[in-house]
């Protein structure tokens, strides 16, 4: 019987750290670095070594390194330039304390690595990032625990940009 009720208390106390019992979607979202440096592979960035003065790049110093980009265009006051980095992909699947069970994986278009610029000058980058975006069950993570339904992140969220780009243009 003692066996019993340890095994129980063992399994409790593992399964309320991190875990999640339901179905989740998990997709892409932008992860957003302001301080890099570039490299000489194509779409491979490391940190600046003097992240208080990082190096600031034009769009002629990219090109040159990297190739021409694969889509270019202005968001809000900053101008970018796009480097496609494979499929984006959308994952669907339950889980069980911290198994996952996958259901369905489908490719939904392309991920980038975008690089922003204002008055010319690289202000930041985002490279693609998963992570979950729909829910519906129950978890429990850092410090809490409880049911998720819904949507976990608004697209806002999941499509950053540097933050110099966020200020809207006054005409």
């Amino acid at each position: 019987m003692k066996f019993h009720l340890l095994t129980a208390l063992i399994t409790i106390s593992l399964t309320s750290i991190h875990c999640f019992y339901g179905i989740a979607r998990i997709g892409s979202t932008e992860w957003v670095d302001e301080s890099f440096e570039i490299t000489e592979e194509r779409k491979k960035f490391k940190n600046a070594t003097d992240f208080r003065n990082p190096p600031v790049y034009s769009k002629a110093d990219i090109i040159a390194k990297w190739g021409e980009p694969s889509k270019s265009g202005t968001d809000k006051v900053c101008d970018y330039i796009a480097y496609r980095d494979g499929f984006e992909w959308t994952f669907i699947g339950a889980a069980i304390w911290i198994i996952p069970i996958p259901v369905l994986i489908l490719p939904t278009g392309f991920d980038y690595v975008k690089i922003y610029f204002k008055d010319e000058k690289s202000v930041g980058l985002t490279k693609p990032h998963y992570d979950t975006t729909h829910a519906i069950g129950y978890g429990c993570g850092d410090n809490s625990c409880g049911f998720a339904r819904g949507r976990t992140s608004d697209y806002r969220y999941r499509k950053q940009k540097p933050t110099v780009c966020l200020v809207e243009k006054k005409d």
